[in-house]
């Protein structure tokens, strides 16, 4: 695809962080989401996930794609992340001023 052409549908581009897009009919998805969901025969739950196996994001064979189930997040669990992350760029920003 040429740059700033428009794209078509079942296009496809490798971002910067070697994640592969395909162009549907209405939005980008990932590929190797789009991969699994073929072999399943249905769309991915909100709690599932795809992993590579060898953790290379550009081998798309199906037999490299895992997916993995992840529990929901209490809200203890998250307001804890969340301060967490404040607190770090609590600390990054004081090491700038």
């Amino acid at each position: 695809m040429a740059r700033g052409s428009k794209s078509k549908e079942g296009d496809t581009r490798v971002a910067a962080n070697g994640y592969h897009y395909t162009r549907g009919t209405t939005k980008w998805r990932l590929t190797h989401h789009i991969i699994v969901e073929q072999g399943l025969g249905r769309s991915l739950r909100a709690n599932e996930r795809v992993y590579f196996r060898d953790g290379d994001r550009t081998n798309l064979a199906p037999n490299n794609l895992d997916i993995r189930v992840v529990k929901p997040k209490t809200k203890a669990a998250k307001r804890a992340e969340i301060e967490a992350k404040i607190d770090d760029l609590k600390d990054r920003l004081d090491d700038l001023v």
